[in-house]
């Protein structure tokens, strides 16, 4: 039987983010501690990742370093779950919040 390992409740999101470097991907779930997600193709990644989503609405930015917890890869996509170690929230304050958004 499995055991349930989350601390946090997760919420089904799905949002754009961009690694650093340069992929897009968007998120299935987020939680206060971590997340989850997807991008087309079969890509084996460790270790540490860096990304940045924009919360265009709300005129702010997230970027976060991750620790990579799991990967999954089904039907040509990869899933990445990750431990949030860095996160960061941050106005967009240069009026051109849409002219580079994820």
């Amino acid at each position: 039987m499995f055991e349930e390992q989350r601390i946090e409740p997760r919420e089904r999101l799905a949002l754009p983010i961009k690694l650093g470097d340069g992929l897009r991907a968007i998120t299935r779930d987020i939680s206060p501690t971590g997340l989850f997600f997807e991008f087309e193709g079969e890509r084996p990644m460790r270790g540490l990742v860096d990304f940045e989503m924009h919360l265009i609405e709300a005129g702010m930015k997230f970027t976060s370093v991750g620790e990579i917890v799991r990967i999954e890869y089904r039907a040509g996509r990869t899933g990445v779950a990750v431990r949030l170690m860095a996160p960061r929230l941050e106005l967009i304050n240069d009026g051109k919040a849409g002219a580079d958004s994820v």
